[in-house]
């Protein structure tokens, strides 16, 4: 049975063509196919009303990024599910079949019995920080690339050196473009972004370039409201199996974001140098036996708490928090 007042438009998302499902003004079964363009969106959404209808859309990346802000900007209340959670949802239901309407109508229905979060729209400056960051993340990703190239092929007994000269133009190119994403980066940063990012950089153990991945990622962390939705997001939140006289835990949930998990890997080394509440939480885990990595990531879990916690608060990370807690008290 429907928790919301507004009926549900679910939505399945390709690259060409979105899969739309509803139930129109007089309750009767609609599933249609449009254009996955700004032009056919636009011309569906003006044939409903905000007040009537509410989307909900299967989150596919980049392919539902149109027609979730579209929507948005036309005053819809929409939400964006994550693809798992509609395919755990099918099973639950017992659906074996799947073709794109099929979908379309699984996604309504998940909208109408668990009503979830309306999505909140980042910034255009946040969307275009995002954008250079992932261009900056890929330069240097073709840059190791062709760096290891060039370091295999000078153990060539007879090196090329026009391939050898090729190579090295290359590298000095990708450098050169490097630089110039780096230089616009600040300009794509508000005083509220400025804000977050030195508040999230007081942390011992985040740096520049974490701050800015989590900042766009998260949208400034408006998009979450509990540190533990937030770990859950990136994949580090820990999962129990128990059945009967049988329990353990299988490890983190490997949901998304595998780049910014890599990034808290690294971070994490130096936390459990720098960050006296990480040092102390590492030493303790090892201590009770537990294998070195699963140490590390239950220590990426806990800076993203931090982290959580002085944005939230707007205020700078306290090492001594505790113990001056415990002085006023």
């Amino acid at each position: 049975m429907s928790k919301i007042s507004k009926k549900v438009i679910g939505v399945d998302v390709g690259a060409q063509f979105l899969t739309v499902s509803f139930n129109d003004l007089e309750d009767r079964d609609q599933v249609l196919n449009i254009a996955n363009t700004q032009r056919s969106i636009l011309s569906f959404l003006k044939k409903i009303s905000p007040e009537d209808y509410c989307l909900v859309i299967e989150a596919t990346g980049n392919y539902s990024s149109r027609i979730l802000h579209l929507s948005l900007y036309q005053g819809f209340n929409s939400s964006l599910i994550n693809c798992m959670s509609v395919k755990h949802f099918a099973r639950m239901k017992n659906i074996i079949s799947k073709t794109d309407a099929e979908d379309a109508k699984l996604i309504r229905l998940y909208g109408e019995m668990f009503d979830p979060e309306i999505y909140i729209a980042k910034s255009v400056e946040i969307e275009y920080l995002d954008q250079e960051l992932k261009l900056l993340n890929d330069l240097e990703e073709e840059k190791r690339r062709y760096a290891v190239k060039l370091k295999s092929l000078r153990y060539h007994a007879h090196l090329n050196a026009d391939t050898e000269k090729h190579y090295e133009r290359r590298l000095k190119h990708l450098d050169k473009e490097i630089l110039e994403v780096e230089k616009r980066l600040p300009a794509l940063q508000d005083s509220e972004f400025k804000e977050t990012k030195s508040l999230l950089q007081s942390v011992s153990g985040i740096g520049e370039k974490t701050s800015l991945q989590l900042m766009t990622a998260t949208s400034g962390f408006k998009n979450f409201k509990s540190a533990k939705s937030l770990s859950k997001y990136f994949g580090l939140a820990p999962r129990i199996y128990q059945s009967g006289k049988k329990s353990y835990s299988p490890g983190k949930c490997r949901t998304s974001k595998t780049h910014i998990r890599g990034l808290l890997y690294v971070c994490s080394w130096t936390a459990i140098k720098h960050n006296a509440h990480c040092k102390v939480f590492y030493e303790r885990l090892l201590a009770d036996g537990k294998p070195k990595k699963l140490a590390l990531i239950a220590v990426c879990n806990k800076l993203l708490r931090i982290c959580f916690g002085v944005v939230k608060n707007k205020t700078n990370y306290q090492p001594n928090y505790q113990k001056y807690f415990k002085i006023l008290t």
